[in-house]
């Protein structure tokens, strides 16, 4: 039995270093064989820094994608291309958004991508929401509110293209399959204070391109399950939208150790 601890949105560039004394002992405590953290754990300038401090206290494997924050005051492909060299000579890190799908156990397995919102659903053109992410990523900022569309569904293709491609490999040899991600794939796991994300907000949280991949695909192996975990919103909760696909939603609060989930594979 492997077991592993999820974490996601720790934002390690605002956390006091007694909270992340804190989190490294939690999961310390857990045992984990292996750790997922979901996204958001830094931003671009102190991201290799935090990674390789999260690498040398844990001593153990983990599997990770990027959040948002992390390509703050940063290029999108740079961040990427820094992140994957630094996992080159790192063994015990994995970036999933540069990786095959990972097995962990009989017919386990596990994929991922960072993913990204993109703006296909709630009301992209009506909404006032200004993301941080349009003033602080070098793609984005600048740009007018069309052009910024464009990009955003480019890296919300990207992102279900990527995980499209890992997740129809390892339903070929398993049977139940996590996919680690930041953004949620759907309206109905983009949660807010217990509540589906409205129009306002919708276009800037949730990845359709990887939604519809998902639900396509799982409809399609009916035999095979599919659980999410991805975080975001900083709001807790789970849907179902089929019987063999789950989505868990972390919740979040700046500065706060806490484990999101753990789970067991045979």
């Amino acid at each position: 039995m492997k077991r592993y601890s999820w974490i996601t949105d720790i934002h390690l560039d605002q956390m006091h270093p007694e909270t992340l004394d804190r989190l490294i002992q939690l999961l310390l405590d857990d045992e984990p064989d292996s750790i997922w953290i979901g996204g958001d754990i830094s931003q671009a300038d102190s991201l290799l820094e935090k990674l390789g401090q999260l690498d040398d206290r844990l001593q153990r494997p983990i599997q990770f994608v990027l959040g948002n924050h992390d390509f703050y005051r940063g290029s999108i492909p740079s961040v990427r291309a820094k992140v994957a060299g630094f996992c080159e000579k790192h063994d015990r890190l994995t970036y999933l958004s540069e990786s095959s799908w990972l097995k962990l156990g009989n017919g386990v397995g596990l994929v991922g991508h960072d993913g990204w919102a993109d703006g296909r659903i709630g009301d992209y053109a009506g909404s006032t929401v200004m993301m941080n992410d349009y003033h602080l990523i070098e793609e984005l900022a600048g740009l007018g509110t069309i052009e910024r569309l464009l990009v955003l569904q480019r890296l919300g293709d990207e992102a279900a293209a990527h995980v499209g491609q890992q997740l129809a490999a390892a339903l070929e040899e398993c049977n139940h399959v996590y996919l680690l991600t930041h953004v949620p794939p759907l309206r109905a796991a983009c949660w807010y204070n217990e509540e589906a994300a409205d129009d306002e907000w919708a276009p800037h949280f949730t990845c359709k391109a990887m939604g519809d991949m998902i639900l396509e695909t799982m409809k399609a192996h009916a035999d095979r399950q599919l659980t999410v975990l991805c975080g975001h919103t900083h709001s807790a909760g789970i849907c179902h939208p089929l019987p063999n696909l789950a989505i868990h939603t972390a919740g979040a609060e700046y500065d706060q150790a806490d484990i999101a989930g753990r789970f067991q594979v045979d």
